[in-house]
C-alpha cells in the first residue's frame, strides 16, 4: 500500500478534518444464518474515519472474504465524535465496540480489533481493558500510552473509569518534532521522550498488554520514520515472554517504515485471525 493508504501521524496538524460524507462507524456485515466474528478497524492519529474511506475498500473486504464481519470505527475528529484528540474515553469506545456485538449477524464472543499507529495504541489498551476484546492486532505499535496529538499543551490521550491515563510526553511544539514536520522523521522525537522519562514514568504508562483477553499480533517496522515501532513492539514482545503471557502472540517486523503495511503482511494478519480467531469460534455463538 501506498503512504496514502497508511493512517499518517500528522503531528504538525493542531485540529482534525472531519469528512461529513465519512459516517463514523463503516460496518460490512455477512448476511446468514449464524453469527461471525467481528473485527472492528482503528485508524491513526489523522482523525476522521480514515479506514471507511473509498481507497481502504479492499483492506475490508478482505475481513468479509476471510469469513468475519468488519466495521470501520472512528473514535474522534468525525461528525459524531470528539473533535479534540484529548482524552477520550476508553470506556466510551469500548461501548461503541459492544453495541455493534448485539447485532445478531455478530458471534459476542469472538471480537478483534485492528489498529494502525494510534489507533494501535487504542486497540492495545482496549484489549488490556475490556474483555469484549479478545484478539488485539497492533500495526506500528506502542508499549506506553502517549500524549495527546494535536494539542499544544500536554493532555493525555485516554481517560478510563473517569480517570486519565499515564503518559509519556513527546511535546507538540519541541524542537525535534517541528523539525520532523520539515524531513519527516518524527522518530527522534519519541526516542528523546522515552530516553528522559523516568522508570517510575514508563511503569505507569506501560500499556498492560498482558491483561489482553485473547491472542496480540504486533506489526511494526525497523525503519519507522514517525515512531519507534520495532522497539516499542520488540518491548511488548520481551514484556509478554517475562510475564509467560498464555495466549498466542506474534511479532511481524518489517524491514521498511511507517507506510509499509501491504497485502503480504495483510496476508500474514488473516493467516494470525484464520488460527486464532475463526478457527477457535464457532459460528453458533459459543467458543471453543
Amino acid at each position: 500500500m501506498t503512504k496514502k493508504l497508511m493512517p499518517v501521524m500528522m503531528v504538525g496538524a493542531l485540529a482534525a478534518c472531519s469528512k461529513p460524507n465519512v459516517p463514523d462507524v463503516k460496518q460490512q456485515f455477512i448476511e446468514g444464518d449464524q453469527p461471525r466474528p467481528l473485527v472492528v478497524v482503528l485508524g491513526g492519529s489523522e482523525g476522521g474515519n480514515t479506514l471507511a474511506e473509498p481507497h481502504w475498500q479492499p483492506f475490508l473486504d478482505g475481513f468479509n472474504h476471510l469469513g468475519t464481519q468488519v466495521a470501520a470505527l472512528a473514535y474522534y475528529g468525525s461528525s459524531g465524535t470528539p473533535a479534540s484528540a484529548a482524552e477520550l474515553s476508553l470506556n466510551s469506545i469500548a461501548e461503541r465496540i459492544k453495541k455493534l456485538t448485539e447485532d445478531p449477524r455478530v458471534n459476542p464472543q469472538c471480537v478483534a480489533v485492528v489498529g494502525f499507529s494510534k489507533g494501535a495504541e487504542l486497540a492495545l489498551l482496549l484489549g488490556a481493558h475490556f474483555e469484549t476484546i479478545n484478539h488485539v492486532i497492533a500495526i506500528m505499535p506502542s508499549h506506553v500510552s502517549w500524549n495527546a496529538v494535536k494539542t499544544v499543551t500536554s493532555r493525555a490521550s485516554w481517560v478510563l473509569d473517569g480517570q486519565a491515563v499515564d503518559y509519556i510526553n513527546a511535546p507538540l511544539l519541541s524542537w525535534q518534532m517541528q523539525k520532523g514536520n520539515i524531513t519527516g522523521e518524527f522518530t527522534p522525537a519519541f526516542v528523546t521522550a522515552l530516553a528522559e522519562a523516568s522508570v517510575d514514568d514508563i511503569a505507569k504508562a506501560r500499556i498492560a498488554v498482558e491483561r489482553t483477553n485473547g491472542p496480540v499480533m504486533l506489526v511494526s517496522a525497523k525503519q519507522d520514520e514517525v515512531w519507534p515501532s520495532y522497539q516499542m513492539a520488540s518491548n511488548i514482545e520481551q514484556h509478554l515472554e517475562q510475564v509467560d503471557f498464555a495466549k498466542p502472540f506474534h511479532h511481524l517486523a518489517l524491514d521498511a517504515g511507517h507506510y509499509s503495511f501491504n497485502k503480504a503482511a495483510q496476508v500474514q494478519v488473516h493467516d494470525f485471525l484464520q488460527t486464532t480467531l475463526l478457527n477457535n469460534c464457532h459460528f453458533n455463538g459459543s467458543q471453543k
